[in-house]
């Protein structure tokens, strides 16, 4: 009885405590995914790859995430979540770390395979915290999760970028430090996460009790879930074009300094998001459509700007901020509307929706790098990225427009149930 006991708080600040300790965490998980990329083209200077092989390098570690992502959804629905963050902070920092052991393509493949499945079981559990402990306020508290995203962005990417300018080719220590990082916080994690104020309104027991498969049923079987995945995979792919190969082709083909690189990518998209909660608060404020549709278009203009027209100056940066802006906002409002299609009184079953959201849609992002890597030697880099970027975003508006036309009216329901 005890185990299936409610844990409810009228006062929210022991919450949003945890959620601090949630976003700084997303810092360390953020530099080591985003620090990553920022080498690639002084590793495959090292090992010789050709474009291909680099495309599926930077995406490859997706697979990973799509692998444990339901998987760690329920873990995150039925075991101690407290242990499970540290097991994704410690596991991402190791990895992040051990990848510099790599010897040729595969060995690298399967290291960052593994450094994706463990940031999977990191970021699906703070996915499912933050979507759960404020549920009135879940787009908004989703949202800030990416001004913690848009800090690591900006921290990881100048750090290797700086790294790299002063130690060509050195693309080893910067990786050490990061993951070192990682590490270290995730030995702290344990120390700072209270296990009370990581649930709320929910019963840890329940889930363990129904099993695996008939709460995955449960989920699957929700054609709203399926909607919400439709539109979240559709901008995962620009997604993880942008952030896995935008640095390497700066560097390797237009020939950017990679500290200018990054700070375009880092500091540019770093920026954007943090304004992200302001754009998830439009889809609290107003209802999901109009502002998921809003921010494909937004993405369509910044991309084609950033890629094919701006200058190599500060034009860049702003655009890069603006990228940076429509990216995290609907890679945030693609969880939001998954885990609106089963939020209710009762959150039991939000760490599984949040888990599908991950794994699907880091099932289609896995496939950015290898199709932008097949399409530079046939259209050229920048148009590859254009091609998939703003095609995937046009789908984002139609599906956007046509799946969430009643889901304000949705939201407004379930929010006066939960009352």
């Amino acid at each position: 009885m005890t185990n299936e006991r409610r844990t409810v708080h009228s006062n929210n600040a022991p919450y949003w405590r945890q959620f601090i300790f949630l976003g700084i965490g997303m810092i360390a998980y953020t530099v080591c995914r985003a620090g990553f990329p920022v080498g690639l083209a002084a590793m495959s200077k090292q090992f010789e790859w050709t474009a291909f092989e680099v495309g599926i390098l930077s995406t490859i570690f997706l697979l990973g995430q799509a692998i444990i992502d339901i998987p760690a959804g329920y873990w995150a629905d039925s075991l101690d979540r407290k242990r499970v963050i540290f097991v994704g902070l410690f596991g991402l920092g190791l990895f992040t770390a051990l990848v510099t052991l790599a010897t040729g393509f595969w060995s690298a493949l399967v290291f960052r395979v593994l450094f994706g499945v463990l940031e999977g079981v990191y970021n699906i559990a703070q996915f499912a915290v933050a979507g759960s402990i404020l549920p009135g306020q879940r787009a908004l508290v989703n949202g800030m999760t990416q001004v913690f995203y848009g800090i690591g962005n900006f921290g990881g990417q100048t750090f290797v970028g700086s790294l790299l300018h002063l130690y060509p080719g050195f693309w080893q220590l910067p990786l050490w430090c990061l993951g070192g990082f990682a590490m270290a916080y995730g030995v702290l994690s344990l120390f700072l996460f209270q296990r009370q104020y990581l649930r709320r309104n929910e019963t840890q027991g329940v889930q363990a009790k129904l099993g695996f498969w008939p709460t995955l049923k449960v989920v699957v079987t929700n054609i709203r879930v399926w909607k919400a995945l439709t539109i979240h995979a559709c901008n995962m792919i620009p997604n993880w074009a942008i952030l896995g190969l935008g640095n390497y082709i700066f560097i390797q083909y237009r020939h950017y300094d990679p500290a200018f690189s990054s700070l375009v990518f880092g500091a540019g998209a770093g920026a954007g998001g943090l304004f992200v909660p302001l754009g998830t608060m439009w889809a609290d404020r107003f209802g999901r459509r109009p502002v998921v549709c809003f921010f494909g278009l937004w993405m369509c203009v910044s991309v084609l700007l950033l890629f094919y027209l701006a200058p190599a100056n500060w034009t860049m940066i702003v655009l890069g901020g603006c990228v940076g802006f429509g990216l995290n906002s609907l890679y945030t409002l693609g969880y939001t509307i998954t885990q609106d299609a089963v939020a209710s009184a009762s959150m039991n079953g939000i760490g599984v929706a949040t888990g599908m959201a991950g794994g699907f849609g880091y099932l289609f992002a896995v496939l950015a790098g290898p199709l932008v890597g097949w399409l530079i030697p046939l259209i050229g880099p920048l148009w590859s990225m254009n091609l998939v970027v703003i095609g995937g975003e046009l789908l984002v508006v139609v599906f956007g427009f046509w799946f969430l036309k009643d889901e304000k009216l949705a939201r407004r329901t379930a929010a006066a149930k939960a009352s």
